[in-house]
């Protein structure tokens, strides 16, 4: 997975791309580590071939539900990857640390390289309109409502960081609501959700490869946001974190419920899948058991179940 080139991603085991992320963020990289992980990581979003993704998206003997999963998770990537870019400039610019900002400047790459990604799939794939601002119009009316909801909480933060003097508090605010919530719980839930639905096909190798492409660099982006917040909670500015965790947690848990490809069995998995990541994420950065068990345990069916 480290060292595959694109053409050979489509082919790898899904179980690789799986356990990946979580087998970078164990090891607690430092930035410097992440900056040289990207240095030999690179890849292109224009060799992506989407042709064959195009014919097979429209075929009749295609289900409808797996049409629908590939429409959704593109559409909810378009608007992911594109506002990425907004956060990430206020966030570079309010960087409190020298090796943080190598970093950071290698992920706004990413974010660009991966909105371009995602703009080809929703014009050559889902015959969605070139303009990438009428694109952009036409995936919010695919978005669910709690998405929505989760952007105007992202706008606010970046406003609130953009419109002050340097502020680390509310720098790591924006960090725990990009790097933790928004790349470390939905984007890595929704690519896995997406390579694992496509497991067991030999179709959509350009969808593949572009999604297992951005689930690689989406491992030194969350890494990164959690050695950042680890560092903050460590010098004392966990209240800050909490309170921005308070607000995104909920509207993040509600997305899976409000996509309609998905049956009830599937929603429970995912919102399962969620609550998981998330615990063993704040149990990396060292946030206090209690306010961890406070903000994910009415969430957790495995307890509901008990």
């Amino acid at each position: 997975m480290d060292e595959a080139k694109l053409g050979e991603l489509p082919s790898l085991p899904a179980d690789a791309v799986l356990r990946h992320a979580d087998l970078v963020i164990g090891r607690k990289p430092k930035p410097i580590e992440l900056y040289q992980r990207w240095e030999r990581q690179q890849w292109s979003a224009e060799d992506l071939s989407l042709g064959k993704d195009h014919d097979m998206l429209n075929h009749p003997l295609l289900p409808e539900n797996v049409r629908v999963m590939l429409k959704e998770a593109i559409a909810t990537f378009i608007i992911g990857e594109y506002t990425g870019l907004d956060m990430l400039g206020p966030i570079l610019m309010g960087c409190p640390d020298e090796e943080y900002a190598l970093f950071l400047g290698t992920q706004i790459a990413d974010e660009t390289r991966h909105a371009r990604a995602v703009f080809r799939l929703g014009e050559e794939v889902l015959e969605m309109s070139e303009n990438p601002r009428a694109m952009l119009a036409e995936a919010w009316q695919i978005a669910t409502p709690a998405h929505r909801e989760l952007s105007m909480l992202e706008t606010s933060i970046v406003r609130d960081l953009t419109n002050s003097p340097p502020d680390y508090g509310r720098w790591l605010q924006a960090c725990t609501l990009f790097h933790l919530i928004t790349e470390g719980v939905l984007a890595l839930i929704g690519q896995r959700a997406l390579v694992h639905s496509l497991r067991d096909t030999r179709m959509f190798d350009g969808i593949k490869a572009a999604f297992t492409a951005m689930c690689r660099d989406e491992s030194r982006h969350i890494s990164f946001g959690l050695h950042a917040l680890r560092t903050g909670v460590q010098e004392g500015y966990g209240d800050y974190i909490y309170e921005a965790l308070e607000q995104a947690v909920p509207l993040a848990l509600r997305m899976d419920e409000e996509f309609e490809s998905g049956d009830s069995r599937e929603q429970d998995k995912i919102r399962q899948m969620s609550v998981d990541i998330l615990r063993r994420h704040l149990g990396n950065i060292g946030a206090d058991p209690k306010f961890v068990a406070h903000l994910t345990n009415p969430y957790d069916l495995s307890l509901a179940r008990q």
